[in-house]
């Protein structure tokens, strides 16, 4: 059995990163001030169930400029504490409104946290949207962050689905004119197809999950082909039950495929399992061996 401290020490990347529960639940319910109950599970009914806990607890808690700051901040305390050196961070663009709807104001926090951790981490900020926040505001608030040069990627999540997209297209295209990395949720709970079609809608360099495309040789070929990158979240996978278990998960089809992966935490405070955890785990179950792990590492540089 390998222990997950075999690999903090090693370099890692964190491309798939919720900042605002990218934390250990320990860290979060100090800061929170309460417990939630029956909390971290081993296993969720879905993402339904988990959106029932951000409902009632997670997103209720952060209300101010300084409590996004705070949950940021966590998040890449705990990364820094894993040996992580890259965090391709997501920053929810609902954060906006903390910041008392101002722009300027988001951004300067933004700016701030990243200088806060230049000497300790290489935090990489990424404008997080979620399909179903208004559009009205993604529409007024998102040109000037992408414009802003202070965002490294973008990112879409929510219900994996091609209709709603066209209201994001002309972001993404003007991510790519910025030079910013464009990344989407899709292939968790959706399958080959859909990957291919967001990737292509997009021109997506990189997708966030993207293990429905294990379904489709051809398309498993194509991504591997275009170099696009798939950052995947073994540990959510099982606990949101798109995967049975751990020994099963197509990341090893992926690799296989000559896919470029990357492994990461998506959501600590509710999947608890750092990357190294996470490295061990798949190393211990035999989903691989170590020397692939530390090849999937080092291949993320």
């Amino acid at each position: 059995m390998v222990s997950e401290n075999e690999f903090i020490n090693h370099s890692k990347v964190d491309a798939h990163n919720h900042l605002n529960l990218g934390m250990r639940y320990d860290s979060y319910k100090i800061w929170a001030g309460f417990e939630i109950p029956d909390f971290p599970k081993e296993k969720y009914n879905g993402l339904g169930e988990m959106h029932e806990y951000i409902g009632k607890y997670t997103r209720p808690r952060a209300v101010t400029a300084q409590d996004a700051e705070d949950l940021i901040t966590m998040s890449l305390e705990d990364a820094v504490k894993d040996g992580v050196t890259v965090v391709e961070g997501s920053v929810d663009i609902q954060f906006v409104g903390h910041c008392e709807n101002s722009i300027d104001n988001f951004l300067k926090m933004v700016s701030k946290i990243k200088d806060n951790f230049k000497d300790k981490i290489d935090f990489r900020p990424e404008l997080g949207m979620g399909k179903l926040f208004p559009k009205e505001k993604i529409a007024a608030w998102a040109p000037a962050c992408i414009e802003s040069g202070i965002f490294k990627s973008i990112d879409l999540y929510g219900p994996e689905v091609f209709e709603g997209l066209e209201d994001f297209k002309p972001l993404y295209d003007l991510a790519g004119k910025c030079g910013i990395k464009r990344k989407a949720h899709v292939g968790e709970f959706s399958d080959a197809k859909s990957v291919k079609q967001f990737i292509d809608y997009f021109e997506l360099e990189e997708v966030q999950h993207g293990i429905g495309a294990t379904s489709d040789d051809s398309i498993l070929q194509y991504i591997a082909d275009k170099k696009i990158r798939c950052n995947v979240t073994p540990a959510s996978n099982v606990m949101l039950n798109s995967v049975d278990k751990l020994e099963n998960h197509p990341i090893r089809k992926m690799f296989d495929a000559g896919i470029r992966l990357t492994i990461c935490t998506d959501d600590l405070v509710f999947f608890n399992k750092s990357v190294s955890e996470q490295c061990a785990d798949m190393v211990n179950c035999g989903l691989f061996t170590k020397e692939e792990i530390f090849a999937i590492l080092d291949s993320e540089k």
